[in-house]
């Protein structure tokens, strides 16, 4: 018969093998939701996810939609299974900078695009920030004219180079949609304006299995595509001159064309309302349906469109509670989701998690909407936090 203090023994082995074996494993997912406060944080615009359990996260340390503007670029490593912070850097100089975009370098570094009043050609300029894997400037470059311009977005060619797009004032009438193309050194390999009778703004942009690029952009009240050879030069464009203001923010491929996501403007007799205005388009840009939903009663707009790996599409939405809506190929919305909050949130992009779930980046309002929070969730497959 074994002794007690074999079994005892036994028993403590077993335990500490046990323990190990959890240490070893897996760390448990869990949803959270995490709002910075403060004059250090205010606005959180693009991430790219590190492996499955980090995100390197880009967006200003003061977010103002009116003067006095200051603050900085801020660029952030969450862990994305508990939301925890490992580590925070800023750009910036006396002006104003924030960061609006974020894309991987080969090299295991990031490219940054912002926009700057501290340095460049005048008024505000695009900068691209050449970041090492642990958030250290290896260069920075600027590109713009001595007239203002507003970036937008940042997106990764195949062959490496970057397209970097917003719009520029620099004609001193209407303001152009503006795109540079930009080697991984940042040279520019060339430049490109719609020259039009109104403004335009490139909002988003894609690089199709042709090569050619797909600059989703706002003209006047009217959406519109543009596709560019990879040299720069316009192949066709198509404007959607419909009844009210509407114009997409986003837009993802489809096998058979390209699905759009931004907002329309609703006017019901008493007050004019915008809804999600959700459009698919053919290869060649024509528009062959488009619908609007959303709260009825509330503001909703769409701020960032994600195909996710069943084939279906993530619409993240600027609105109340930071509204999530799961969408098909034909535009039928299978969920919605909302935070339990109030408060008017902007999920200003998606990154879809190996588990299924989803990490969104974004801004809550404060201050009657003229300055906000920085926000970042992690939610479950069917976009909810605290389940």
């Amino acid at each position: 018969m074994p002794s007690l203090w074999c079994m005892s023994g036994r028993m403590t082995l077993a335990i500490l093998l046990i323990v190990a074996t959890i240490a070893a494993g897996p760390r448990i997912s869990k949803t959270w939701l995490r709002v910075l406060e403060g004059p250090s944080y205010g606005a959180l615009f693009d991430a790219v996810l590190v492996d499955s359990d980090y995100l390197i996260a880009v967006g200003a340390t003061n977010h103002l939609h009116m003067a006095p503007y200051s603050g900085d670029a801020l660029i952030m490593k969450f862990d994305v299974v508990d939301g925890a912070t490992v580590w925070e850097r800023t750009w910036g100089r006396e002006g104003y900078e924030q960061a609006w975009g974020i894309a991987s370098a080969p090299d295991g570094g990031y490219y940054v695009l912002g926009e700057t009043d501290s340095r460049g050609a005048g008024d505000r300029d695009f900068f691209l920030l050449k970041m090492s894997a642990e958030g250290e400037e290896l260069w920075a470059r600027t590109y713009g004219t001595p007239a203002r311009e507003w970036p937008f977005g940042l997106l990764r060619l195949g062959n490496g180079d970057l397209l970097i797009y917003g719009r520029t004032e620099s004609n001193g009438e209407e303001e152009e949609g503006y795109a540079l193309r930009v080697d991984s050194e940042g040279s520019v390999v060339w430049e490109y304006s719609d020259h039009t009778a109104e403004d335009v703004l490139i909002l988003d942009a894609l690089e199709n299995a042709s090569g050619q690029i797909i600059l989703c952009a706002a003209v006047g009240e009217d959406g519109a595509l543009t596709a560019l050879d990879g040299d720069g030069h316009q192949v066709w464009t198509q404007r959607y001159d419909l009844e009210g203001w509407q114009f997409a923010s986003s837009i993802a491929a489809e096998a058979d064309g390209y699905l759009l996501a931004g907002f329309a403007m609703v006017d019901d007799g008493s007050r004019r309302q915008a809804d999600v205005w959700l459009a698919k388009a053919s290869s060649s840009g024509e528009l062959e349906w488009h619908k609007t939903f959303g709260e009825p009663g509330e503001d909703d707009y769409a701020q960032s469109l994600r195909r996710v790996s069943d084939g279906t599409y993530i619409v993240g939405g600027l609105g109340r509670g930071m509204p999530l809506w799961k969408v098909d190929g034909s535009g039928t919305v299978l969920w919605e989701q909302r935070l339990d909050d109030s408060s008017v949130y902007a999920a200003r992009t998606i990154i879809e998690l190996p588990d299924g779930g989803f990490v969104v980046p974004g801004l809550k309002s404060i201050v009657d909407g003229r300055s906000y929070d920085a926000v970042l969730a992690r939610t479950d497959g069917r976009g909810r936090v605290g389940r």
